[in-house]
């Protein structure tokens, strides 16, 4: 066994052994580190040469960086101002019992494109609907397929999505082009998700219980609630720089939270850092803030450092070959979305599954703006198929399914699979 295999394998099995003990993945990429920057010395690579490569790396995602902090506090504020749950209180009386799960993708969807976190949408609607779901004893599996179909259309498609910020820093393009560029490509998809909610057989309810009071007794949910919501549309359209639109949002949901909500300014505060902590009854609500981004800003430290090492040291050469090859007979979209699926069951997380799928599939590509496509239509849905990833496990266990429902989350195979299939190479 050559040493570079020797090397990945190590990497490989401190994933695993993460995995298998539930422990962070930050400590398998610490760990995959200590291997990558051992193989570059004994290589010859001197001290300083083995940090300016990893430097090199990191200063990539310099910005995304921020925009993680952001996320974090945004998140958390939406909350606190009672924005979130006013766009529930307000969405759910269009609910139509007899076409339910329609209308669970298509709210969800809605949600997901405003705050751009799965995370976040799963935990708020996508908790309120499984309790319908189960108080009118409607299939559960197939309500929590429609909320994870929904979840990742934001997720995918919304400028404030985290993952499209990373696809962004990593292919070096703009985020606005990017979004259009993802809707063109699934407007096909997402109307044969529309279709196939309409069409499947499935118990129908005659009516929905009533949820009127749900966040009412807590918050105050009038239409100045509203206003983090139209301070980010409003720059959104003007086509802000993402990092101020999201600065005037979260200002706006700060003077809501204390000026509305009387949120003590101590309070509003730890809420920014810590995330939201609902009143009684409201647990649902609870989330956000700059920690909640603490790990995944992480993943993409520790990522974003192996890039220059795996590089220089030819690393995945061998692997990089062996894609070549294979798109030599499937195109080179079809080899990066396919070699997506093996990386994201390996690496667990969207984040180090984009990363590393663009650092193994880069040389397919003549610049990174062609490889946004493979990435967002491939990667970014694909990881959340894959039961044991923390992108689909995670909203699983937040609606209190198992990866049963996953097959009923048309959207994340149906993009992917549209644009394999209908274009040529």
């Amino acid at each position: 066994m050559s040493m570079n295999a020797v090397v990945i394998s190590l990497f490989l099995g401190g994933l695993a052994l993460c995995i298998v003990t539930a422990a962070s993945l930050l400590w398998a990429l610490a760990f995959g580190l200590l291997c990558f920057t051992g193989h570059a010395f004994r290589l010859g690579f001197r001290p300083r040469e083995i940090v300016g490569l990893c430097g090199r790396g990191v200063r990539t995602i310099g910005n995304i960086l921020k925009i993680f902090v952001l996320i974090g506090m945004l998140t958390a504020v939406w909350r606190s101002a009672g924005t979130i749950p006013y766009i529930i209180h307000h969405c759910l009386p269009w609910v139509d019992p007899a076409h339910f799960h329609l209308w669970v993708f298509l709210l969800c969807s809605l949600l997901s494109l405003l705050l751009g976190t799965s995370f976040g949408t799963a935990s708020t609607l996508g908790v309120v609907f499984m309790l319908l779901a189960r108080t009118a004893g409607l299939d559960p599996l197939l309500t929590a397929g429609a909320v994870m179909s929904g979840i990742y259309v934001g997720d995918r498609s919304s400028p404030m999505s985290s993952s499209a910020a990373l696809v962004c820093a990593l292919t070096g393009t703009s985020i606005y082009d990017n979004v259009r560029l993802m809707w063109r490509t699934s407007l096909l998809p997402f109307f044969l998700v529309c279709l196939a909610y309409v069409l499947l057989p499935s118990a129908r309810a005659e009516s929905l219980p009533h949820v009127d009071g749900l966040f009412a007794d807590g918050l105050v949910l009038d239409a100045r609630a509203l206003l983090p919501a139209v301070f980010m549309l409003v720059p959104l359209l003007l086509r802000w720089d993402v990092k101020k639109i999201m600065a005037c949002s979260i200002l706006a949901g700060c003077v809501v939270s204390l000026a509305v909500q009387q949120m003590a300014p101590a309070a509003l505060l730890r809420c920014l850092v810590l995330g939201y902590e609902p009143p009684a009854g409201m647990e649902m609500l609870a989330g956000g803030g700059l920690l909640s981004m603490a790990q995944v800003a992480g993943i993409v430290l520790l990522t974003s450092a192996y890039a220059g090492l795996l590089e220089a040291t030819g690393l995945l050469d061998g692997l990089s070959s062996l894609c070549k090859r294979l798109s030599l007979r499937l195109g080179a979209f079809r080899t990066t979305v396919l070699a997506g699926l093996p990386v994201a069951a390996v690496s667990c997380n969207q984040t180090l599954g984009i990363m590393l799928t663009k650092q193994l599939c880069a040389p397919l590509w003549q610049s990174g703006k062609e490889m946004v496509l493979p990435l967002e239509n491939g990667i970014v849905l694909l990881a959340a198929i894959i039961p044991w990833s923390i992108a689909g496990s995670v909203p699983c266990a937040i609606m209190g399914v198992g990866p049963e429902c996953l097959p009923y989350a048309f959207y994340l195979y149906m993009v992917p699979l549209t644009d394999m299939l209908l274009r040529r190479r």
